[in-house]
């Protein structure tokens, strides 16, 4: 099934020092009492590197910075009060020039040693009114507040003294003890106190989360309160799930509650780029080789290390989502759950779906729709195959030569200088610096490549990456890419007993497109087989 994603999440951490010691936590328990920091150099290059790699990867359109911790005022106040000012005029700029809905996401705790961050938050959130969130936690069970909650009254003193931005949410991470204290404890406790805006958050198994995820709640769980606190608030706070499911159900795109996101990278301190934020240390995704921020082909490597996050948001590993209508754009639910253990999913898996169905339901029937309207985004992923097929005839007509692979398999500094966009690519058997076929179609369909499909490349395409590759051609994952159709329906048709096959035998002998289930793209791909291909060719595959 077709996945819209198009965000570009970075996480910056400025510093990993805590001023809190809570009994669960993402961040690995070594870093909290790391007293490196970044410096302005690379503070600043990073959104550089941001815009030069929104810029590069054809495929995303938003752009969402988080800064976090550790605990974001543990820095110097004076390096605040010279780049957030910076950092906030930077990305209105990308808001006008790209229409990136650029959005700045302040982490914090609320437990502030210097009270100048008060005063400097106002200050921002008065000059950038639409520039920047306030983000802050409420994990009741972690003994972040000390006993008997004794450091509530001054984190909500805190709150209520941040006056000057207009958007507060609150992020409640969904634990057994937040079911039990009910919504109406969250009403009642932080909405006198100024926020604006709830979200929530599930627990997953990263730092002392392995540990800890034994407090999760189930799914359904999560859905029945959210439902509940939803008909608890006043229409002045907002509820960030339903308000997201509510906008996304109308044509299926542009949501990331889930978590599933084009990307979901991490700057340290040092400038070092993991990529994925949810996990520190050791745990840490790394690329294959370490990646700094300074690094001159930053752009061209963040896309090519981030393609096994991006593969796997772009994974439904649940049967539920073959038969849901939001599957499009909920990408198969939480993106931290998908390789939960069977132990794991046994805590959290009844009740609802990964992706909160019940929510999808509700937000619809809330809405008044009866039927998503996707054209507008069918239309431009179906530009950007037309520009990817000029492209492949112009590469293919000209006399440059290839890019191989096979010249690369030890040259991972030399293969970013010669891939680069409008290359034709000859790809090799295998990885490549550790990235299987479909991770580096994902790369090169990002940058604006082609990749030769001569002689036996697609019974070589399904030797490599099966099923799940054909199910990106079909669906039309790999948007700039260009293939021939009738080859590809060879392929999978020559394949039985693979699902799509199935699926679009069926579409083959007649099938319609009325059912619930999003499938706009599979009709679309067997259309093109009856346009494009001759009367007995197209009558083989019926």
């Amino acid at each position: 099934m077709h996945n819209a994603l198009d965000m570009l999440n970075v996480c910056i951490a400025p510093t990993r020092l805590c001023n809190l010691r809570c009994e669960h936590c993402y961040i690995a328990p070594e870093l909290l009492s790391d007293r490196s920091q970044m410096s302005e150099e690379v503070y600043r290059k990073t959104f550089d590197k941001i815009e030069e790699l929104f810029k590069a990867d054809r495929k995303v359109s938003k752009i969402n910075v988080e800064l976090l911790g550790g605990e974001l005022t543990m820095m110097p106040l004076a390096f605040w009060e010279r780049n957030l000012p910076w950092t906030l005029e930077r990305m209105a700029s990308w808001d006008a020039l790209y229409d990136a809905e650029a959005s700045l996401i302040w982490c914090t705790n609320l437990i502030f040693k210097d009270p100048g961050y008060v005063d400097l938050l106002n200050r921002m959130g008065e000059q950038y009114p639409a520039g920047i969130d306030l983000f802050v936690p409420w994990e009741p069970d972690t003994n972040r507040f000390k006993k008997d909650l004794r450091l509530l009254p001054r984190y909500l003193q805190t709150l209520k003294a941040i006056t000057g931005i207009r958007r507060r949410t609150l992020c409640v991470t969904m634990s057994q003890a937040v079911i039990a204290d009910g919504p109406e404890f969250l009403v009642d406790t932080f909405l006198p106190a100024g926020i604006t805006d709830i979200t929530c958050d599930m627990l997953y198994p990263a730092g002392s989360g392995k540990t800890y995820f034994s407090r999760a709640c189930s799914y359904g769980d999560v859905s029945q309160f959210i439902l509940d606190l939803h008909a608890l608030l006043p229409n002045s706070v907002e509820l960030s799930p339903m308000v997201e499911m509510e906008a996304a159900c109308r044509t299926l795109t542009h949501y990331h509650y889930a978590g599933n996101d084009t990307y979901d990278i991490e700057v340290e301190p040092s400038g070092e780029v993991t990529f994925n934020s949810s996990f520190t240390g050791e745990e840490s995704r790394f690329g294959t080789q370490t990646l700094h921020i300074l690094d001159e082909s930053f752009a061209a490597k963040t896309i090519f290390n981030n393609t096994p996050e991006l593969a796997l948001r772009h994974r439904m590993p649940y049967p539920e989502c073959k038969a849901c209508e939001f599957a499009v754009v909920c990408s198969g639910g939480w993106a931290w759950h998908k390789q939960l253990s069977p132990e794991q999913q046994r805590i959290v898996s009844h009740g609802d779906c990964a992706g909160l169905k019940r929510l999808w339901e509700h937000a619809k029937r809330s809405v008044g729709i009866h039927a998503a309207d996707r054209s507008e985004y069918i239309s431009m992923v179906a530009r950007r195959a037309k520009v990817g097929s000029l492209n492949r005839r112009r590469l293919e007509s000209s006399s440059a030569n290839p890019v191989k692979e096979s010249e690369f398999r030890g040259a991972y500094e030399e293969f970013f200088t010669c891939c680069e966009p409008n290359s034709l690519i000859e790809m090799v058997d295998g990885e490549l610096h550790q990235k299987d076929w479909i991770e580096r179609l994902f790369f090169y369909d990002a940058i604006g490549c082609q990749v030769s499909t001569d002689g036996e490349w697609y019974s070589r395409a399904a030797r490599q990456g099966g099923e799940e590759l054909f199910r990106h051609i079909v669906y039309r994952n790999y948007h700039f890419l260009s293939f021939d159709p009738g080859a590809v329906a060879g392929e999978v048709l020559a394949n039985p007993d693979w699902e799509l096959a199935k699926e679009l035998k069926g579409v083959l002998h007649g099938g319609t497109n009325t059912t619930p289930v999003r499938k706009d793209e599979l009709f679309e791909f067997a259309a093109t087989l009856s346009v494009q291909l001759p009367r007995e060719t197209s009558d083989a595959f019926s």
